[in-house]
Protein backbone atom coordinates (compact mmCIF):
# COMPACT_ATOMS: atom_id res chain seq x y z
CA UNK A 1 0.00 0.00 0.00
CA UNK A 2 2.59 2.56 1.19
CA UNK A 3 4.63 1.20 -1.86
CA UNK A 4 2.18 2.10 -4.30
CA UNK A 5 1.08 5.75 -2.68
CA UNK A 6 4.94 6.68 -3.02
CA UNK A 7 5.28 5.36 -6.63
CA UNK A 8 2.44 7.08 -7.93
CA UNK A 9 3.16 10.42 -6.00
CA UNK A 10 6.51 10.43 -7.45
CA UNK A 11 5.32 9.84 -11.06
CA UNK A 12 2.52 12.27 -10.31
CA UNK A 13 5.28 14.59 -9.26
CA UNK A 14 7.26 14.13 -12.32
CA UNK A 15 4.89 14.24 -14.92
CA UNK A 16 3.54 17.52 -13.21
CA UNK A 17 7.29 19.17 -13.60
CA UNK A 18 7.87 17.42 -17.14
CA UNK A 19 4.59 19.16 -17.50
CA UNK A 20 5.33 22.43 -16.24
CA UNK A 21 8.90 22.47 -18.40
CA UNK A 22 7.34 21.37 -21.58
CA UNK A 23 4.81 24.26 -21.49
CA UNK A 24 7.43 26.96 -20.20
CA UNK A 25 9.66 25.98 -23.15
CA UNK A 26 6.84 26.13 -25.44
CA UNK A 27 5.41 29.44 -24.16
CA UNK A 28 9.08 30.58 -24.45
CA UNK A 29 9.62 29.54 -27.69
CA UNK A 30 6.08 31.54 -29.33
CA UNK A 31 7.07 34.47 -27.18
CA UNK A 32 10.12 34.35 -26.77
CA UNK A 33 11.02 36.80 -29.55
CA UNK A 34 8.80 39.87 -27.96
CA UNK A 35 10.29 39.31 -24.71
CA UNK A 36 13.69 41.15 -25.88
CA UNK A 37 11.48 43.59 -27.11
CA UNK A 38 9.10 44.28 -24.31
CA UNK A 39 12.24 44.95 -21.79
CA UNK A 40 13.73 46.97 -24.57
CA UNK A 41 10.85 49.01 -23.75
CA UNK A 42 11.36 49.83 -20.28
CA UNK A 43 11.34 53.16 -18.50
CA UNK A 44 12.07 54.25 -14.76
CA UNK A 45 8.40 54.14 -14.55
CA UNK A 46 7.85 51.81 -12.14
CA UNK A 47 4.20 50.57 -13.04
CA UNK A 48 4.97 50.41 -16.44
CA UNK A 49 7.69 47.84 -15.17
CA UNK A 50 5.53 45.93 -12.85
CA UNK A 51 3.39 45.72 -16.13
CA UNK A 52 6.01 43.87 -17.91
CA UNK A 53 7.05 41.84 -15.14
CA UNK A 54 3.39 40.69 -14.88
CA UNK A 55 2.87 40.05 -19.26
CA UNK A 56 6.21 38.35 -19.62
CA UNK A 57 5.71 35.96 -16.47
CA UNK A 58 2.15 35.40 -17.97
CA UNK A 59 3.75 34.38 -21.47
CA UNK A 60 6.63 32.05 -20.37
CA UNK A 61 4.27 30.69 -17.10
CA UNK A 62 7.18 31.29 -14.94
CA UNK A 63 8.42 33.42 -12.14
CA UNK A 64 11.90 31.71 -12.23
CA UNK A 65 12.24 32.54 -16.01
CA UNK A 66 11.30 35.87 -15.92
CA UNK A 67 13.51 37.00 -13.18
CA UNK A 68 16.67 34.74 -14.24
CA UNK A 69 16.12 36.62 -17.38
CA UNK A 70 15.62 40.13 -15.88
CA UNK A 71 18.66 39.39 -13.51
CA UNK A 72 20.60 38.08 -16.84
CA UNK A 73 19.66 41.93 -18.34
CA UNK A 74 20.95 43.76 -15.60
CA UNK A 75 24.43 42.11 -15.29
CA UNK A 76 24.95 42.69 -19.38
CA UNK A 77 23.89 46.92 -18.25
CA UNK A 78 20.85 46.43 -20.82
CA UNK A 79 18.63 47.13 -17.68
CA UNK A 80 19.10 49.41 -14.34
CA UNK A 81 18.51 47.98 -10.92
CA UNK A 82 15.57 50.24 -10.74
CA UNK A 83 13.74 49.03 -13.80
CA UNK A 84 14.61 45.33 -12.69
CA UNK A 85 13.07 45.77 -9.43
CA UNK A 86 9.38 46.28 -11.11
CA UNK A 87 9.74 43.78 -13.40
CA UNK A 88 10.55 41.35 -10.53
CA UNK A 89 7.69 42.60 -8.72
CA UNK A 90 5.49 42.19 -11.86
CA UNK A 91 6.87 38.94 -12.17
CA UNK A 92 5.41 37.86 -8.48
CA UNK A 93 1.98 38.73 -9.55
CA UNK A 94 2.20 36.97 -13.14
CA UNK A 95 3.33 33.69 -11.80
CA UNK A 96 0.11 33.27 -10.00
CA UNK A 97 -1.59 32.42 -13.02
CA UNK A 98 -0.58 28.77 -12.71
CA UNK A 99 -1.92 28.60 -8.91
CA UNK A 100 -5.47 29.30 -10.75
CA UNK A 101 -5.13 26.92 -13.95
CA UNK A 102 -4.66 24.41 -10.84
CA UNK A 103 -7.31 25.13 -8.61
CA UNK A 104 -9.67 24.21 -11.87
CA UNK A 105 -10.63 20.51 -10.91
CA UNK A 106 -10.45 19.13 -14.33
CA UNK A 107 -7.53 16.44 -13.73
CA UNK A 108 -9.70 14.12 -15.11
CA UNK A 109 -9.28 15.74 -18.40
CA UNK A 110 -5.81 15.81 -18.64
CA UNK A 111 -5.01 12.56 -19.99
CA UNK A 112 -7.32 13.55 -23.19
CA UNK A 113 -5.84 16.74 -23.55
CA UNK A 114 -2.14 15.27 -23.82
CA UNK A 115 -3.77 12.22 -26.01
CA UNK A 116 -5.35 14.83 -28.41
CA UNK A 117 -3.17 16.97 -28.17
CA UNK A 118 -0.05 14.25 -29.40
CA UNK A 119 -2.19 12.95 -32.04
CA UNK A 120 -2.56 16.41 -34.03
CA UNK A 121 1.31 16.75 -32.67
CA UNK A 122 2.08 13.78 -35.15
CA UNK A 123 0.08 14.73 -38.15
CA UNK A 124 1.36 18.83 -37.43
CA UNK A 125 3.82 20.02 -39.96
CA UNK A 126 3.97 23.58 -39.76
CA UNK A 127 6.37 24.06 -36.65
CA UNK A 128 4.48 27.23 -35.04
CA UNK A 129 1.42 24.97 -34.97
CA UNK A 130 3.64 21.81 -33.37
CA UNK A 131 4.94 24.70 -30.54
CA UNK A 132 1.61 25.12 -29.91
CA UNK A 133 0.56 21.85 -29.22
CA UNK A 134 3.54 21.22 -26.95
CA UNK A 135 2.26 23.89 -24.84
CA UNK A 136 -1.26 22.25 -24.65
CA UNK A 137 0.61 18.44 -24.13
CA UNK A 138 2.70 20.45 -20.92
CA UNK A 139 -0.95 21.86 -19.83
CA UNK A 140 -2.12 18.40 -19.98
CA UNK A 141 0.54 16.67 -18.35
CA UNK A 142 -0.05 19.04 -15.39
CA UNK A 143 -3.20 18.55 -14.74
CA UNK A 144 -2.80 14.64 -15.15
CA UNK A 145 -0.11 14.63 -12.89
CA UNK A 146 -1.90 16.62 -10.14
CA UNK A 147 -4.82 14.15 -10.40
CA UNK A 148 -1.93 11.38 -9.93
CA UNK A 149 -0.28 12.96 -6.61
CA UNK A 150 -4.48 13.54 -5.52
CA UNK A 151 -5.31 10.19 -6.20
CA UNK A 152 -2.17 9.20 -4.44
CA UNK A 153 -2.69 11.57 -1.11
CA UNK A 154 -6.44 10.17 -0.78
CA UNK A 155 -5.51 7.19 1.27
CA UNK A 156 -3.90 9.45 3.65
CA UNK A 157 -6.85 10.78 5.36
CA UNK A 158 -7.98 7.44 6.83
CA UNK A 159 -4.47 6.35 8.20
CA UNK A 160 -3.98 7.38 11.91
CA UNK A 161 -0.07 7.55 11.40
CA UNK A 162 -0.23 9.85 8.58
CA UNK A 163 -3.05 12.19 10.12
CA UNK A 164 -0.58 12.53 13.42
CA UNK A 165 2.26 13.33 10.97
CA UNK A 166 0.07 16.18 9.46
CA UNK A 167 -1.04 17.67 12.82
CA UNK A 168 3.07 19.13 12.58
CA UNK A 169 1.25 21.72 9.63
CA UNK A 170 -0.93 23.07 12.14
CA UNK A 171 -1.00 26.75 12.71
CA UNK A 172 -1.95 27.12 16.29
CA UNK A 173 0.33 29.08 17.32
CA UNK A 174 3.18 32.25 15.52
CA UNK A 175 6.14 29.35 16.12
CA UNK A 176 3.80 26.76 14.24
CA UNK A 177 3.36 29.51 11.65
CA UNK A 178 6.68 30.18 10.64
CA UNK A 179 7.48 26.49 11.11
CA UNK A 180 4.52 25.82 8.03
CA UNK A 181 5.49 28.63 6.22
CA UNK A 182 9.34 27.66 6.76
CA UNK A 183 8.41 24.09 5.52
CA UNK A 184 6.65 25.36 2.09
CA UNK A 185 10.22 27.45 1.32
CA UNK A 186 11.96 24.58 1.97
CA UNK A 187 10.45 21.98 -0.46
CA UNK A 188 10.09 24.99 -3.15
CA UNK A 189 13.92 25.59 -2.88
CA UNK A 190 14.50 21.98 -3.18
CA UNK A 191 12.20 21.14 -6.25
CA UNK A 192 13.04 25.03 -7.72
CA UNK A 193 9.67 24.89 -8.75
CA UNK A 194 6.66 27.01 -6.55
CA UNK A 195 3.99 25.94 -9.14
CA UNK A 196 4.78 22.43 -8.16
CA UNK A 197 4.33 23.06 -4.08
CA UNK A 198 1.63 25.03 -5.10
CA UNK A 199 -0.21 21.93 -6.78
CA UNK A 200 0.76 20.01 -3.76
CA UNK A 201 -0.87 21.98 -1.27
CA UNK A 202 -4.11 22.12 -3.33
CA UNK A 203 -3.63 18.21 -3.44
CA UNK A 204 -2.99 18.01 -0.04
CA UNK A 205 -6.24 20.60 1.24
CA UNK A 206 -8.88 19.18 -1.02
CA UNK A 207 -7.83 15.60 0.55
CA UNK A 208 -8.61 17.15 4.26
CA UNK A 209 -4.64 16.50 5.07
CA UNK A 210 -4.35 20.22 6.07
CA UNK A 211 -6.60 22.34 6.86
CA UNK A 212 -6.81 26.23 4.69
CA UNK A 213 -4.93 28.05 7.51
CA UNK A 214 -2.06 25.57 6.84
CA UNK A 215 -2.45 25.94 2.99
CA UNK A 216 -1.98 29.52 3.40
CA UNK A 217 1.18 29.63 5.41
CA UNK A 218 2.56 26.72 2.98
CA UNK A 219 1.75 29.47 0.33
CA UNK A 220 3.59 31.92 1.87
CA UNK A 221 6.67 30.21 2.32
CA UNK A 222 6.48 28.55 -1.11
CA UNK A 223 6.83 32.77 -2.61
CA UNK A 224 10.49 32.46 -0.41
CA UNK A 225 11.37 29.02 -1.58
CA UNK A 226 10.73 29.79 -5.14
CA UNK A 227 13.56 33.09 -4.96
CA UNK A 228 16.49 30.23 -4.55
CA UNK A 229 16.39 30.19 -8.46
CA UNK A 230 17.54 33.77 -9.24
CA UNK A 231 19.77 33.17 -6.30
CA UNK A 232 21.92 30.28 -8.33
CA UNK A 233 21.55 32.39 -11.68
CA UNK A 234 23.23 35.44 -9.62
CA UNK A 235 26.10 32.96 -8.83
CA UNK A 236 29.62 34.83 -10.46
CA UNK A 237 28.06 37.13 -11.74
CA UNK A 238 27.93 41.23 -11.52
CA UNK A 239 27.45 43.49 -8.21
CA UNK A 240 24.24 44.51 -10.25
CA UNK A 241 22.84 41.15 -11.34
CA UNK A 242 23.39 40.01 -7.43
CA UNK A 243 21.67 42.83 -6.08
CA UNK A 244 18.34 42.18 -8.26
CA UNK A 245 18.56 38.21 -7.11
CA UNK A 246 19.23 39.56 -3.96
CA UNK A 247 15.99 41.86 -4.13
CA UNK A 248 13.85 38.93 -5.21
CA UNK A 249 14.13 36.93 -2.24
CA UNK A 250 13.60 40.47 0.06
CA UNK A 251 11.02 41.74 -1.35
CA UNK A 252 8.68 38.14 -0.82
CA UNK A 253 10.41 37.90 2.52
CA UNK A 254 9.26 41.57 3.41
CA UNK A 255 5.93 40.43 2.38
CA UNK A 256 5.90 37.00 4.30
CA UNK A 257 7.10 38.96 7.53
CA UNK A 258 4.18 41.67 7.25
CA UNK A 259 1.26 39.09 6.67
CA UNK A 260 2.28 36.55 8.96
CA UNK A 261 2.16 39.80 11.99
CA UNK A 262 -0.89 40.21 10.90
CA UNK A 263 -2.13 36.50 9.80
CA UNK A 264 -5.59 36.12 11.25
CA UNK A 265 -6.87 39.49 10.15
CA UNK A 266 -5.16 38.39 6.75
CA UNK A 267 -7.34 35.51 6.58
CA UNK A 268 -10.49 37.07 7.32
CA UNK A 269 -9.70 39.41 4.65
CA UNK A 270 -8.96 36.40 2.53
CA UNK A 271 -12.72 34.69 3.01
CA UNK A 272 -13.99 37.93 1.38
CA UNK A 273 -13.05 36.90 -1.79
CA UNK A 274 -12.88 33.07 -1.44
CA UNK A 275 -14.88 30.55 0.70
CA UNK A 276 -12.88 27.63 1.17
CA UNK A 277 -15.08 25.50 2.72
CA UNK A 278 -17.01 24.76 -0.49
CA UNK A 279 -13.87 26.03 -3.03
CA UNK A 280 -10.51 24.97 -1.58
CA UNK A 281 -8.51 25.07 -4.74
CA UNK A 282 -9.80 28.65 -5.72
CA UNK A 283 -9.20 29.68 -2.12
CA UNK A 284 -5.64 28.77 -1.88
CA UNK A 285 -4.86 30.29 -5.83
CA UNK A 286 -6.39 33.44 -4.27
CA UNK A 287 -4.05 33.25 -1.26
CA UNK A 288 -1.61 33.52 -3.92
CA UNK A 289 -2.86 36.23 -5.80
CA UNK A 290 -3.80 38.50 -3.07
CA UNK A 291 -0.28 38.13 -1.06
CA UNK A 292 1.47 39.11 -4.22
CA UNK A 293 -0.83 41.66 -5.27
CA UNK A 294 -0.70 43.33 -1.84
CA UNK A 295 3.14 43.06 -1.23
CA UNK A 296 3.51 45.12 -4.88
CA UNK A 297 0.88 47.73 -3.42
CA UNK A 298 2.50 48.21 -0.25
CA UNK A 299 6.18 47.73 -1.63
CA UNK A 300 6.52 49.82 -5.00
CA UNK A 301 6.28 53.35 -3.19
CA UNK A 302 9.90 52.21 -1.73
CA UNK A 303 11.46 51.16 -4.93
CA UNK A 304 13.54 54.03 -5.00
CA UNK A 305 14.73 53.28 -1.38
CA UNK A 306 15.21 49.29 -1.50
CA UNK A 307 17.43 50.33 -4.81
CA UNK A 308 19.61 52.40 -2.51
CA UNK A 309 19.63 49.62 -0.05
CA UNK A 310 20.57 47.11 -2.54
CA UNK A 311 23.19 49.62 -3.46
CA UNK A 312 24.75 49.83 0.18
CA UNK A 313 24.35 46.20 0.94
CA UNK A 314 26.21 44.72 -2.60
CA UNK A 315 29.52 46.91 -2.66
CA UNK A 316 30.81 47.12 -6.60
CA UNK A 317 33.90 44.72 -7.20
CA UNK A 318 35.70 47.14 -9.14
CA UNK A 319 37.30 43.98 -10.43
CA UNK A 320 34.76 43.27 -13.71
CA UNK A 321 36.43 41.29 -16.73
CA UNK A 322 37.01 42.78 -19.80
CA UNK A 323 34.65 41.71 -22.45
CA UNK A 324 33.59 43.36 -25.71
CA UNK A 325 29.96 42.00 -25.97
CA UNK A 326 27.17 41.53 -23.34
CA UNK A 327 26.63 37.79 -24.54
CA UNK A 328 28.50 36.15 -21.02
CA UNK A 329 26.11 37.89 -19.07
CA UNK A 330 23.26 36.89 -20.85
CA UNK A 331 23.63 33.51 -20.66
CA UNK A 332 21.47 33.24 -18.54
CA UNK A 333 18.75 34.69 -20.43
CA UNK A 334 16.26 32.74 -23.36
CA UNK A 335 17.95 30.99 -26.15
CA UNK A 336 15.97 33.80 -28.64
CA UNK A 337 17.78 37.15 -26.16
CA UNK A 338 20.84 35.38 -26.88
CA UNK A 339 20.69 35.41 -30.74
CA UNK A 340 19.26 38.63 -30.97
CA UNK A 341 22.14 40.60 -28.98
CA UNK A 342 24.64 38.47 -31.03
CA UNK A 343 23.15 39.73 -34.23
CA UNK A 344 23.88 43.24 -32.56
CA UNK A 345 27.62 42.42 -31.25
CA UNK A 346 28.29 40.57 -35.41
CA UNK A 347 26.67 44.25 -36.77
CA UNK A 348 29.87 45.70 -34.17
CA UNK A 349 32.34 43.92 -36.02
CA UNK A 350 31.68 44.70 -39.35
CA UNK A 351 31.57 48.58 -38.33
CA UNK A 352 34.90 47.81 -36.95
CA UNK A 353 35.76 46.23 -40.77
CA UNK A 354 34.55 49.08 -42.47
CA UNK A 355 36.57 51.67 -40.33
CA UNK A 356 39.73 49.49 -41.14
CA UNK A 357 38.84 49.67 -44.25
CA UNK A 358 38.72 53.19 -44.77
CA UNK A 359 41.83 53.57 -42.71
CA UNK A 360 43.19 51.02 -45.48
CA UNK A 361 41.69 53.64 -48.01
CA UNK A 362 43.75 56.42 -46.91
CA UNK A 363 46.89 55.03 -46.69
CA UNK A 364 46.42 53.41 -50.00
CA UNK A 365 46.33 57.15 -51.14
CA UNK A 366 48.79 59.08 -48.87
CA UNK A 367 51.50 56.13 -47.95
CA UNK A 368 52.24 57.69 -44.59
CA UNK A 369 48.70 57.35 -43.34
CA UNK A 370 50.18 53.94 -42.55
CA UNK A 371 52.44 55.02 -39.81
CA UNK A 372 49.32 56.71 -38.38
CA UNK A 373 46.86 54.28 -38.64
CA UNK A 374 48.75 50.66 -38.04
CA UNK A 375 48.50 50.54 -34.62
CA UNK A 376 44.85 50.83 -34.03
CA UNK A 377 44.40 48.13 -37.56
CA UNK A 378 46.18 45.64 -35.22
CA UNK A 379 44.48 46.58 -31.94
CA UNK A 380 40.57 46.29 -34.21
CA UNK A 381 41.94 43.06 -35.32
CA UNK A 382 42.78 41.61 -31.93
CA UNK A 383 39.31 42.88 -30.89
CA UNK A 384 37.87 40.77 -33.84
CA UNK A 385 39.38 37.94 -32.38
CA UNK A 386 37.54 38.29 -28.86
CA UNK A 387 34.25 39.27 -30.54
CA UNK A 388 34.68 35.46 -32.11
CA UNK A 389 35.51 33.83 -29.04
CA UNK A 390 32.98 35.56 -27.01
CA UNK A 391 30.11 34.90 -29.30
CA UNK A 392 31.47 31.36 -29.92
CA UNK A 393 31.08 30.27 -26.29
CA UNK A 394 27.74 31.76 -26.08
CA UNK A 395 26.21 30.80 -29.42
CA UNK A 396 27.66 27.21 -30.34
CA UNK A 397 25.92 25.34 -27.42
CA UNK A 398 22.46 26.85 -28.44
CA UNK A 399 22.21 24.40 -31.59
CA UNK A 400 22.18 21.30 -29.41
CA UNK A 401 19.00 23.01 -28.35
CA UNK A 402 15.43 22.38 -28.90
CA UNK A 403 14.96 25.31 -30.92
CA UNK A 404 12.76 26.72 -34.17
CA UNK A 405 14.16 26.49 -37.15
CA UNK A 406 14.62 30.03 -37.76
CA UNK A 407 16.67 30.23 -34.53
CA UNK A 408 18.96 27.30 -34.96
CA UNK A 409 19.55 29.11 -38.57
CA UNK A 410 19.97 32.52 -36.87
CA UNK A 411 22.88 30.81 -34.75
CA UNK A 412 24.79 29.45 -37.74
CA UNK A 413 24.69 32.39 -39.56
CA UNK A 414 25.88 34.15 -37.17
CA UNK A 415 28.26 31.67 -36.25
CA UNK A 416 29.48 31.79 -39.88
CA UNK A 417 29.25 35.60 -40.34
CA UNK A 418 31.45 36.17 -37.07
CA UNK A 419 34.24 33.66 -38.34
CA UNK A 420 34.47 34.91 -41.61
CA UNK A 421 34.48 38.52 -40.05
CA UNK A 422 37.19 38.12 -37.94
CA UNK A 423 39.47 36.39 -40.89
CA UNK A 424 39.00 39.16 -42.82
CA UNK A 425 40.05 41.73 -40.07
CA UNK A 426 43.28 39.37 -40.04
CA UNK A 427 43.50 39.93 -43.99
CA UNK A 428 42.62 43.74 -43.14
CA UNK A 429 46.03 43.47 -40.71
CA UNK A 430 48.10 42.14 -43.40
CA UNK A 431 47.68 44.76 -45.43
CA UNK A 432 48.12 47.30 -43.08
CA UNK A 433 51.33 45.07 -42.05
CA UNK A 434 52.76 44.94 -45.69
CA UNK A 435 51.86 48.83 -46.34
CA UNK A 436 53.36 49.69 -43.70
CA UNK A 437 56.82 46.99 -44.16
CA UNK A 438 56.70 49.49 -47.52
CA UNK A 439 56.61 52.93 -46.02
CA UNK A 440 59.61 51.77 -43.32
CA UNK A 441 61.93 51.05 -46.32
CA UNK A 442 60.83 54.23 -48.70
CA UNK A 443 59.32 51.79 -51.28
CA UNK A 444 56.67 53.38 -52.99
CA UNK A 445 54.32 51.56 -55.68
CA UNK A 446 54.35 52.90 -58.88
CA UNK A 447 51.29 54.64 -60.50
CA UNK A 448 49.61 51.80 -62.58
CA UNK A 449 50.31 49.10 -59.31
CA UNK A 450 48.98 51.93 -57.04
CA UNK A 451 45.92 52.45 -59.27
CA UNK A 452 45.11 48.75 -59.60
CA UNK A 453 45.55 48.42 -55.96
CA UNK A 454 43.21 50.90 -55.06
CA UNK A 455 40.35 49.22 -57.63
CA UNK A 456 40.86 45.94 -55.94
CA UNK A 457 40.47 47.53 -52.60
CA UNK A 458 37.14 49.37 -53.88
CA UNK A 459 35.51 46.06 -55.65
CA UNK A 460 36.43 44.42 -52.33
CA UNK A 461 34.96 47.05 -50.09
CA UNK A 462 31.70 47.33 -52.14
CA UNK A 463 31.58 43.58 -51.97
CA UNK A 464 32.10 43.67 -48.34
CA UNK A 465 29.30 46.43 -47.85
CA UNK A 466 26.52 44.29 -49.97
CA UNK A 467 27.04 40.97 -48.07
CA UNK A 468 27.10 42.32 -44.78
CA UNK A 469 24.31 44.37 -45.38
CA UNK A 470 22.60 41.15 -46.97
CA UNK A 471 23.09 39.48 -43.43
CA UNK A 472 22.03 42.30 -41.14
CA UNK A 473 19.29 42.50 -43.31
CA UNK A 474 18.27 39.17 -44.52
CA UNK A 475 17.72 40.81 -48.32
CA UNK A 476 18.65 37.57 -50.33
CA UNK A 477 18.69 39.41 -53.41
CA UNK A 478 21.46 40.99 -52.44
CA UNK A 479 23.58 37.61 -52.67
CA UNK A 480 23.32 36.84 -56.66
CA UNK A 481 24.50 40.60 -56.77
CA UNK A 482 27.08 39.89 -54.48
CA UNK A 483 28.29 36.85 -56.42
CA UNK A 484 28.24 38.87 -60.09
CA UNK A 485 30.79 41.26 -57.99
CA UNK A 486 33.10 38.40 -56.81
CA UNK A 487 33.59 36.98 -59.92
CA UNK A 488 34.22 40.24 -61.36
CA UNK A 489 37.14 40.95 -58.80
CA UNK A 490 38.30 37.22 -59.36
CA UNK A 491 38.90 38.20 -62.95
CA UNK A 492 40.19 41.36 -62.09
CA UNK A 493 42.63 40.07 -59.64
CA UNK A 494 44.01 37.45 -62.05
CA UNK A 495 44.86 41.00 -64.47
CA UNK A 496 46.68 42.65 -61.74
CA UNK A 497 49.12 39.78 -61.39
CA UNK A 498 49.34 39.72 -65.04
CA UNK A 499 50.11 43.15 -65.34
CA UNK A 500 52.73 42.71 -62.06
CA UNK A 501 54.56 39.92 -63.68
CA UNK A 502 55.05 41.54 -67.16
CA UNK A 503 57.01 44.12 -65.40
CA UNK A 504 58.32 42.47 -62.59
CA UNK A 505 61.93 42.87 -63.90
CA UNK A 506 63.83 45.39 -62.70
CA UNK A 507 61.51 46.15 -59.25
CA UNK A 508 63.23 45.06 -55.68
CA UNK A 509 62.41 42.19 -54.18
CA UNK A 510 60.72 43.95 -51.21
CA UNK A 511 58.06 45.53 -53.42
CA UNK A 512 57.62 42.42 -55.59
CA UNK A 513 56.41 40.40 -52.26
CA UNK A 514 55.37 43.13 -50.77
CA UNK A 515 53.05 44.04 -53.47
CA UNK A 516 52.19 40.68 -54.35
CA UNK A 517 51.27 39.67 -50.42
CA UNK A 518 48.46 43.07 -50.74
CA UNK A 519 46.93 42.24 -53.65
CA UNK A 520 46.55 38.41 -52.42
CA UNK A 521 44.91 39.35 -49.58
CA UNK A 522 42.43 41.32 -50.75
CA UNK A 523 41.77 38.06 -52.87
CA UNK A 524 41.53 36.13 -49.76
CA UNK A 525 39.20 38.72 -48.24
CA UNK A 526 36.88 38.26 -51.57
CA UNK A 527 36.60 34.76 -50.55
CA UNK A 528 35.84 34.82 -47.19
CA UNK A 529 33.06 36.89 -48.13
CA UNK A 530 32.13 34.61 -50.62
CA UNK A 531 31.44 31.97 -48.18
CA UNK A 532 28.56 33.49 -46.85
CA UNK A 533 27.59 33.84 -50.58
CA UNK A 534 27.85 30.24 -50.92
CA UNK A 535 26.33 29.23 -47.49
CA UNK A 536 23.46 30.85 -48.11
CA UNK A 537 22.62 30.50 -52.08
CA UNK A 538 23.39 26.69 -51.34
CA UNK A 539 25.96 26.33 -54.09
Amino acid sequence: MYLKIILQLIGGLGLFLYGMEHMSTSMQKIAGSKLKKILASLTNNRIFGILVGIIITALVQSSSVSTVMTIGFVNASLLTLKQALGVILGANIGTTITGWLLALNIGKYGLPIVGLASILFMFMKKEKARTNLSAIIGVGLIFFGLQLMSQALSPLKDMPEFIEMFKMFKVDSYFGLLKVAATGAIITALIQSSAATIGITIALATQGLIDYQAAVALVLGENVGTTITALLASLGAKPNAKRAAYAHTLINLIGVIWVTSIFRIYLHFLNLFVDPVNHMGAAIAAAHTIFNISNVIILTPFVSLLDKFLLFVVKDTGEDEVRVTKLASLKMTLPGVIIEQTKIEVNSMVTMIEDVFLKLEESLKEKDKIAKYNDSIIEAEDKLDLYEKEIYDSNFSLLSKSLSNKLIEDTRMNLLACDEYETIGDYQNRIANRLYMLYENSIELDETRAKMTFKLHSLAVELFNDISRAVKTEEKELYPIGMKKYQALKTYYKEVKREHFSRSEDIPARLNTGYLDIINYYKRIADHIYNIIEYVMKI
